[in-house]
């Protein structure tokens, strides 16, 4: 027998077989309409005092963050709701829509997309994130733009 050796069988090995993930469904743009509901503006990565201040002043208004996507690139965003989009979430000038919105696709857009890249809503955030990531350009900062609240400086606060 070809399987045999000596009167004894040769134990057989399972062959791996790689698994395929089925293909994750897309939220489609009628179910969603979240890049409706904000304007994000590219902005410099923080690499120098001048970046990070002005991060910070973005931070310091309401309904404004900063994301930082996994490919590097840095953006303002203003959370402002679309004057065309409507309760059904379709878009009220769809054949006439600006450039911008004809560029946005379902199949590459924050919900689909398995990038969650950083989300920053306060200074606080931000800043002990880059206390974190990039001390010496923290320590610039902080030296030549205190005073900040004292929450930001990470000092109790003082009561009189």
């Amino acid at each position: 027998m070809a399987n045999e050796t000596s009167g004894r069988r040769l134990a057989r090995k399972p062959i791996p077989l790689a698994v395929i993930a089925p293909p994750r469904r897309l939220t489609e743009c009628t179910q969603c309409g979240k890049c409706c509901t904000y304007v994000a503006v590219d902005i410099d990565k923080p690499t120098g005092v001048r970046a990070v201040t002005n991060i910070l002043w973005y931070l310091y208004h309401e309904q404004v963050s900063v994301y930082a996507d996994g490919d590097g690139d840095w953006s303002v965003v203003f959370e402002t709701r679309c004057r065309n989009l409507g309760a059904d979430l379709l878009c009220g000038i769809y054949p006439r829509r600006p450039h911008v919105c004809r560029d946005f696709d379902n199949t590459s857009c924050e919900v689909n997309s398995p990038d969650e890249g950083l989300t920053f809503t306060t200074a606080e955030g931000f800043l002990s994130w880059l206390q974190a990531r990039r001390p010496r350009l923290h320590a610039k900062v902080v030296a030549r733009f205190a005073p900040w609240p004292e929450e930001v400086r990470g000092e109790s606060r003082r009561t009189s």
